[in-house]
């Protein structure tokens, strides 16, 4: 008798039970390489990304993410290893985060025109100033920065503002299935943030935007090396749903009310504490 050929039907509980296993693999490869930036971001970020840049065929925002992002993680090895300033790099990572948010915008703006959401991204772009951050020195555990605002109320206010903006940014982009996994992207270092959380001051949401930047370049070169099978895997009629919902008109303009409201909150907060200033790139 032959083998039978087992189907398995593509259930919600079998792409929930799918989904949770990504996020979960992008949360923990994170988290270890945030804290190890030369003995696991090379193997889980730089050697895969580099692979997917050359061997894959993103799409060209897909291609110039990625890059950026890989460059980063490149950086981050000299800094580590006391090959370049630690400091110097923090500052740029912040720079880079303008830079990123701005290319996405831009996408949104002159390919999409939503308007709306461009809004937002120019004000998340200002809101970055409100930041500052530092290599941890003294860490009881890895070797990593810390970027955050002066008061904690900043940062989960700016946490939400990017999260929100760049969910509309990814289905504008985005099918509702990579749309899904995105999902998992702007999780995984909220998720990282919260498991962190005991270290404190130099832990929880302070480690927020290596763990995003981490994640993104990590989903980034699996969605790239394995977009057909996401596309089909991850595809869910009621989450394509959703998606549509937030498109409408009245939806988007609630989500550019909070998210210029928010980075004016924390760009006011900043100057009131005498922080709001540019990242300095003569350290």
């Amino acid at each position: 008798m032959g083998k039978e050929k087992i189907t398995i039907e593509n259930t919600k509980t079998n792409i929930l039970i799918k989904w949770v296993m990504f996020t979960a693999a992008i949360t923990g490869m994170a988290l270890i390489s945030a804290f190890y930036p030369v003995r696991a971001n090379i193997p889980f970020i730089v050697i895969p990304s580099i692979l997917v840049l050359f061997f894959a065929k993103p799409v060209f925002f897909e291609r110039l993410k990625l890059t950026t992002l890989v460059i980063m993680r490149i950086l981050i090895v000299f800094a580590a290893i006391g090959l370049f300033k630690k400091q110097l790099y923090v500052n740029i990572i912040l720079w880079m985060l303008v830079i990123n948010i701005l290319e996405a915008t831009l996408t949104d703006l002159l390919r999409h025109k939503k308007y709306l959401n461009a809004i937002s991204g120019f004000a998340l772009a200002l809101g970055v100033f409100s930041l500052s951050g530092y290599w941890v020195e003294t860490a009881p555990v890895g070797n990593y920065y810390v970027v955050s605002g002066v008061v904690p109320v900043i940062t989960i206010c700016y946490v939400i503002g990017y999260t929100l903006w760049n969910w509309i940014f990814v289905t504008n982009e985005f099918s509702d299935s990579v749309s899904l996994m995105h999902v998992g992207f702007l999780s995984a270092p909220i998720i990282g943030a919260i498991c962190t959380m005991w270290l404190g001051p130099i832990g929880g949401l302070a480690m927020w935007l290596q763990l995003r930047a981490n994640s993104l370049a990590i989903g980034g070169w699996m969605q790239i090396g394995a977009k057909d099978w996401f596309e089909a895997e991850f595809h869910l009629p009621a989450f394509k749903k959703f998606v549509e919902w937030t498109h409408k008109t009245s939806v988007q303009v609630v989500c550019m009310i909070i998210n210029v409201g928010l980075m004016v909150f924390c760009l006011y907060q900043a100057y009131v504490t005498g922080t709001l200033a540019l990242p300095n790139l003569f350290v």
